[in-house]
């Protein structure tokens, strides 16, 4: 099943928008609805859709400031509105279409299927790169791929990985900084619990390459970078001391 949420103000429109889905694309689940900037904003953190359908003028602004407030958009968005003044700044943040109201069926189920396809691309892609990368991750490397080469990394020479967007950083001890095309969460599935830990959503380090760590809330790593850790996993901090103590 495919997550998706619908963010929309006008009842009508939700209703029209859901059974059109529902009628064509029984793999799609919509978990939920919302109607302004701060519902949306709680409805995205708590459900974590995949994609989602998006109005522009909302009952407390312009649905644009939410991605002010996700710290690391990961959902594709389609846009769908009554108004032709938002293209260009839809296509600004990554507008996988826009569609203008009144809704044309055959416009948003073409759009709908271009995303299916997609997704199927690049999860046949992704396996090919996770198979690869666990094989050598059993050998301690991992398969960087940056830009248009892949670079064959130990995993001990990685200080920290951080995110940006959907990219991440690799700080390697020799110095290097290399922008991988693969979120964090790819990599924290790949990277061995003993030798790795997440500081917060947007970094995570290498426990050998820790100095030392202040008051419990603050690693140091050999770079010298400080590294504050999250109130949410403080206690995974803990029990790391713990078991190096």
């Amino acid at each position: 099943m495919i997550s998706a949420i619908i963010i929309e103000d006008n009842i009508e429109a939700q209703e029209y928008l859901t059974d059109i889905i529902k009628n064509n694309f029984p793999i799609i689940q919509i978990l939920g609805y919302a109607s302004s900037i701060k519902t949306s904003i709680q409805l995205i953190n708590e459900s974590n859709p995949e994609l989602v359908f998006m109005d522009i003028e909302l009952t407390d602004g312009l649905s644009f400031e939410i991605f002010d407030a996700i710290e690391q958009p990961s959902f594709e968005v389609i846009f769908i509105t009554a108004f032709q003044n938002y293209l260009q700044k839809a296509l600004d943040h990554f507008a996988l279409n826009y569609i203008t109201k009144p809704i044309n069926p055959p416009k948003l189920i073409g759009s709908i299927g271009h995303y299916l396809q997609l997704k199927e691309r690049l999860f046949s892609l992704e396996k090919f790169e996770l198979f690869k990368n666990l094989t050598q991750n059993k050998n301690g490397q991992l398969f960087i791929q940056s830009s248009n080469e892949h670079i064959l990394v130990k995993t001990a020479n990685i200080i920290k990985l951080d995110a940006d967007g959907n990219y991440t950083y690799l700080l390697l001890e020799d110095g290097r900084k290399l922008l991988a095309s693969k979120s964090l969460k790819y990599y924290e599935s790949l990277l061995p619990e003993t030798s790795f830990f997440r500081a917060h959503r947007s970094v995570i380090v290498n426990i050998n390459h820790i100095v030392s760590i202040y008051k419990k809330e603050t690693i140091i790593l050999t770079n010298k970078d400080k590294i504050h850790v999250s109130t949410r996993n403080k206690n995974k901090l803990i029990q790391l001391i713990q078991l190096l103590s």
